[in-house]
């Protein structure tokens, strides 16, 4: 089905007929991260849009990539010998917290390292070891806005890569096909879009030799007596291609493809899974024009009229991730102990969402898989406890949000409309949507207190009203679009 959005990628330039105003501003947030608070509305209320995503962009490219954790380097000899994987195994769930702490903090680049991991798939079931997540995860960060091609050459040769798609078996003695299939396939070109199983299986011989591999959790290297030296022909070219050889030729011959594939990947993840192919051509256009130079591309779609146009306002389902994140960051929550990170990960993970664990090799499918009518129930039940457990355990922060987005009001309705639309792009549908809300918020506190002036924000267990508010509105529609 075609796209219904048929405004242009011509820079969004704000109008009275097209004012730029919280709506468009908690879109492109959605977009890029989970929800905008109080403080970045009014911030970008004052700004130019297109010159504060352009900034914005800048400033997440030439972000310093995460602190390097101190086990990053070891092999293993230095791991608990009792129990190795185990110790693997918490290292790695102690970074993925701090990981989705700096993306809370500074979502752009993460979000686009979340949509790159599940681009990119290595899944971490593959090989369990803590110190090959963190070098993965450190080429997802260093090229998220960088250029795709020398993206598409790190990410290959990384031990998290060459275990999960075979490259480490892959010698001239006994080829295997795996990564070149899946480079074809779901990396750079998609499915059956010019090349042939003879290319395959000559790329497949090209990329030979990454064998090195001793069983210590080392770095995997080249090892050149196993490595094919034979001339090859992949896309009608004979030579004695190597693995750089093969991604130089790759991107020479086959550009307009990539081109094509990669932006409509990053079309659906920013805009629709409903696709505007014209958008999509004139975003790899650019692409190629900037040899595939990724920031320009997000530049040009997220500056655009397309981008901002009222037909790309809620057109996705978020993930559970994007879901359960949105509450953290509204409230400036963290996960801040062992308790709420395994807690916020095991959410996630049950609704079929595991980080750096993808499905399969295809990745995620997302928007429409990610809701049926049991995986919904689950998330109703898991958005309760989550309530449930900011409202005990992090009352000031529930507290402080309320009064922050009210500026403390005391009138009810006006408090129950805003909180509400704090979690929305644009809003529930109707006045009977937000009664219902304002019935739950209010409980049984007597209605004179209300008519009186005599409630307000501080009131004992105010916190406990948001949650009966919350219990009704996590079955809202709406509250799962972005």
């Amino acid at each position: 089905m075609a796209s219904c959005n048929a405004a242009t990628l011509s820079p969004y330039i704000p109008s009275a007929g097209d004012p730029w105003n919280e709506v468009k501003i908690r879109h492109f947030y959605n977009a890029i991260g989970f929800g905008a608070n109080k403080t970045q509305i009014d911030l970008a209320l004052q700004a130019q849009p297109g010159q504060m995503i352009s900034d914005w962009l800048d400033n997440s490219y030439s972000k310093p990539l995460m602190d390097k954790p101190y086990w990053a380097d070891w092999i293993l000899p230095e791991f608990d010998q009792e129990d190795p994987y185990g110790q693997s195994y918490e290292f790695s769930y102690a970074f993925v917290g701090d990981w989705i702490n700096s993306m809370l903090d500074d979502p752009l680049r993460e979000k686009m390292v979340l949509f790159w991991s599940n681009h990119f798939v290595a899944k971490f079931e593959s090989y369990g070891i803590c110190t090959w997540l963190y070098d993965y995860q450190r080429i997802l960060q260093k090229h998220a806005l960088g250029n795709f091609k020398e993206f598409t050459r790190e990410v290959g040769l990384c031990n998290a890569m060459l275990v999960f798609l075979n490259g480490v078996e892959n010698t001239k003695f006994e080829p295997n096909e795996n990564y070149a299939r899946e480079l074809m396939e779901l990396f750079t070109m998609g499915l059956d879009n010019g090349y042939t199983e003879t290319d395959i299986r000559e790329i497949a011989r090209a990329f030979t030799g990454y064998n090195k591999y001793i069983f210590q959790w080392e770095k995997i290297e080249y090892f050149p007596q196993f490595h094919d030296s034979d001339p090859k022909t992949i896309f009608g070219e004979t030579g004695n291609y190597d693995y750089d050889g093969v991604i130089d030729l790759l991107f020479d011959k086959r550009g307009d493809q990539i081109a094509h594939f990669i932006c409509k990947q990053l079309y659906k993840f920013l805009v629709s899974y409903d696709v505007n192919e014209d958008i999509v051509n004139e975003m790899a256009q650019t692409f190629q024009n900037s040899n595939f130079e990724l920031l320009p591309v997000l530049k040009q779609l997220l500056c655009s009229e397309h981008f901002f146009n009222e037909k790309a306002l809620n057109n996705k389902i978020k993930s559970p991730f994007e879901y359960f994140g949105t509450f953290f960051n509204l409230f400036n929550a963290r996960l801040d102990n062992e308790e709420i990170r395994n807690g916020f990960v095991w959410y996630c993970s049950s609704l079929g969402q595991t980080l750096f664990d993808p499905v399969d090799v295809s990745g995620w499918p997302g928007d429409k898989a990610w809701i049926d009518s049991g995986s919904l129930l689950v998330r109703w039940l898991y958005s309760g406890w989550l309530f449930g457990y900011l409202c005990d355990k992090k009352a000031f922060a529930v507290i402080s949000f309320m009064k922050d987005v009210t500026g403390n009001s005391n009138d009810v309705e006006f408090v129950t409309k805003t909180l509400v639309d704090y979690f929305l792009v644009e809003g529930l549908y109707t006045q009977s949507d937000y009664d219902k809300m304002l019935i739950k918020f209010k409980g049984d506190i007597p209605e004179n207190y209300f008519e009186q002036g005599l409630w307000n924000l501080d009131w004992d267990n105010v916190q406990w009203q948001f949650y009966l508010m919350m219990e009704e509105f996590k079955m809202s529609p709406d509250i799962n679009l972005a």
